[in-house]
């Protein structure tokens, strides 16, 4: 054989097989990316929701403090002892407590588009055009810890996750 350079057909196997492994390893790490970006979008938008549950109970506590009446400053906030929703009407501050059922039948929360907020829908027939079925499901639960303290527990589901945030509120205006 005269002396010629090129590639046998044993480098060029090699040589594809490596390129092969590189890029499906790089698709692998780039799905994996994708993956965890979007539960940790979802895990972050859980918390907001958790927090948001929250905040509507002091919301309550302290509407209860500036019209006062006979009930004190936990009325309406004893009911969710066994967990419940909140439909929370922005036209006006009367929440309404829905028993927390079975994990199948409970509320999913909307996002109206149109007002960029999340809402639950207990009484309307069918959602809007401008609201979007969400993934998340809220569940508050309030629990009574003495004359002047209220524990509070919010788990938020979405797909097969739970997310809990829990915090005490007191009476503090004695």
């Amino acid at each position: 054989m005269i002396n010629k350079k090129g590639f046998t057909l044993i480098e060029m196997v090699v040589s594809i097989f490596i390129i092969t492994v590189a890029v499906v390893g790089i698709v692998e790490v780039t799905t994996k990316y994708i993956q965890n970006t979007k539960f940790e979008k979802e895990s972050y938008m859980a918390a907001l929701l958790a927090q948001e549950g929250v905040e509507i109970i002091k919301n309550i506590r302290d509407a209860n403090w500036v019209e006062p009446d006979a009930s004190g400053w936990k009325n309406g906030l004893t009911t969710c002892s066994s967990g419940c929703e909140i439909d929370i009407s922005y036209n006006h501050l009367s929440p309404t407590f829905t028993a927390w059922s079975s994990p199948g039948n409970n509320l999913y929360i909307y996002y109206n588009v149109s007002q960029s907020r999340y809402e639950h829908y207990k009484y309307l027939a069918s959602p809007g055009a401008n609201d979007i079925k969400t993934i998340y499901r809220r569940k508050i639960t309030i629990v009574e810890s003495g004359a002047d303290k209220l524990e509070i527990t919010v788990d938020v589901y979405w797909r097969t996750n739970q997310l809990t945030v829990k915090e005490d509120i007191y009476n503090w205006m004695q």
